[in-house]
Order: C-alpha cells, then sequence, then structure tokens
C-alpha cells in the first residue's frame, strides 16, 4: 500500500489475459543466424513424417539463404527421440548427402 496526496492520479493496472493457446516453434540455426522458424498448429504431433518435412524445408533454407554450404558439409545435431531416429529420417538425411 502507498500513501498518496488526494489529489493525485489513481495508479492504473494493467489487465492479465490468459493465453488461449500455446505455439510450438521448431528453430534451425547456425553461426550466422536464424535459418528457419516453423510453428506448428494446436494439437500437431512431431512423428517421423512431420519431422522429415521440416528436414526437406530446412534443405531449402540452407539452399537459399547460405548458397554453397551444402556441397561444404552440413552437421546436424539433433537426439535420439524416436522421429530423429526413424529408419524413413535417416534415409532422408543419407539422400541429402
Amino acid at each position: 500500500m502507498e500513501w498518496r496526496h488526494t489529489n493525485s492520479p489513481v495508479r492504473v493496472k494493467a489487465k492479465r489475459t490468459i493465453s488461449t493457446c500455446k505455439v510450438m516453434a521448431t528453430v534451425f540455426w547456425d553461426r550466422h543466424g536464424v535459418l528457419l522458424v516453423e510453428f506448428m498448429q494446436q494439437g500437431t504431433i512431431i512423428n517421423a513424417a512431420a519431422y522429415c518435412a521440416t528436414l526437406t524445408k530446412l534443405r531449402r533454407a540452407i539452399q537459399n539463404k547460405r548458397r554453397g554450404l551444402l556441397k561444404s558439409g552440413v552437421l546436424l545435431l539433433h537426439d535420439n527421440a524416436r522421429p530423429h531416429s526413424a529408419i524413413n529420417t535417416q534415409n532422408l538425411i543419407r539422400s541429402f548427402g
């Protein structure tokens, strides 16, 4: 509680709004900056097919933003979660070269 003069204006409180939904973002970057930001729709499950689609978008982003980087080699660091270690994902990464 604060002591205020009777003529001082009333302090206005900011109204809080509760967020209606959560948004998941996947971000890929290198030492020069952000390569790809992908926002997932609410309720989307990350499985091998969705991860492969994201990797395809990442490859296109690397081709557009960092010309020549794919020829020199790209090192992708990811954990051993099921979508990352699925056979479809491994085959797609091998096909990228």
